[in-house]
């Protein structure tokens, strides 16, 4: 009698076969499915044919809702790191200079993850600590991404358009207060109280245009390129959740 051998590895003897197609299996290729065991083609199809599991606002859901942001602070911590150790010619390298963005425009968002003073990446990690989880759990990592990002490239832009030509910007608050920003209209359209993002927000506003060396221009950028980001997730996820519904 003729030993039936796996269809993918002709050397091998098969075990059993697939339960959807039926094809020989060795050990190697056998996938438990819901009953029996299924090729690795088909078991794929299947996974592939599993609807995925939203966030709140449209995202994929995923099991760790802070990889993203933790990911984030250990990038700036290690950019200060090597700042702080190093010649000041990376520093230079990293920081926004209006003037040089139209030869360099990396620097709309190399500025955003470079820090110089420890209160400085302080404040700004902290508050990235405190709105990146529960934004990263809503949105889902790919959005939280762009939106952070896209905060970020808001406030350089917003720089470069408005600020000094020959002054240096450098920080992440552009992306946080772009975070902040998507917060505040994420829990006004949930009902949810905004006191104290609004109190953060005046209170930086304040500090923003009274206190010399601060961006105004940084703040403002990143906080309405969020907040409109923000107001842009909500319209899909509720235009998503219409279509469903019909």
């Amino acid at each position: 009698m003729t030993e039936t051998v796996c269809y993918r590895h002709p050397d091998r003897p098969a075990g059993v076969r697939c339960q959807r197609c039926e094809k020989p299996i060795c050990p190697s290729c056998m996938n438990s499915a819901s009953v029996g065991f299924q090729c690795p083609d088909c078991f794929n199809q299947g996974v592939k044919s599993i609807p995925k599991t939203r966030t709140s606002l449209g995202g994929v859901a995923r099991g760790n809702t802070q990889v993203v942001t933790l990911t984030l602070l250990a990038i700036n911590v290690l950019v200060f790191i090597a700042i702080r150790t190093s010649s000041s010619r990376l520093v230079n390298d990293l920081v926004l200079v209006p003037a040089l963005v139209d030869t360099e425009p990396w620097r709309l968002l190399t500025s955003a993850f470079a820090h110089v003073q420890i209160f400085h990446i302080f404040s700004n990690l902290f508050m990235l600590y405190q709105v990146g989880p529960p934004l990263e759990q809503m949105l889902g990592r790919g959005r939280f991404l762009l939106l952070y990002f896209l905060s970020a490239l808001g406030g350089g832009v917003a720089v470069w358009i408005l600020g000094n030509p020959l002054g240096a910007t450098l920080g992440a608050s552009g992306a946080v207060l772009g975070l902040v920003g998507a917060l505040l209209v994420i829990s006004r359209a949930r009902g949810m109280d905004v006191t104290w993002i609004l109190a953060y927000v005046a209170i930086t506003a304040v500090i923003s245009f009274t206190f010399p060396n601060i961006s105004w221009e940084g703040h403002l950028g990143g906080f309405v390129v969020g907040a409109a980001l923000a107001w842009i997730f909500l319209q899909e996820t509720n235009r998503r959740r219409n279509k469903t519904r019909t």
